[in-house]
């Protein structure tokens, strides 16, 4: 696991979760790879920019990982 979590998230509604999931299966594509590259497309086409500013909010937005909860796993439950 990466020392920082990069990665953040986004929602989409089922059926195109579904849509997507489907289709990267088949094409043995990442989910998350398949969405940058056509979201940077998309972007480039539309002429957005990745200025110096963007960059370095990008890079500051980082979030530590933890390869263990903090305290014991009961907590996260509900039973």
């Amino acid at each position: 696991m990466a020392k920082r979590q990069t990665r953040r998230s986004i929602s989409v509604k089922g059926v195109t979760y579904e849509r997507l999931k489907e289709h990267c299966e088949a094409t043995g594509a990442s989910v998350s790879g398949w969405l940058e590259e056509v979201i940077a497309e998309k972007m480039e086409a539309a002429g957005v920019e990745v200025t110096p500013e963007i960059e370095e909010r990008a890079r500051r937005r980082t979030y530590p990982t933890r390869s263990e909860p903090e305290g014991p796993v009961e907590q996260y439950f509900t039973f």
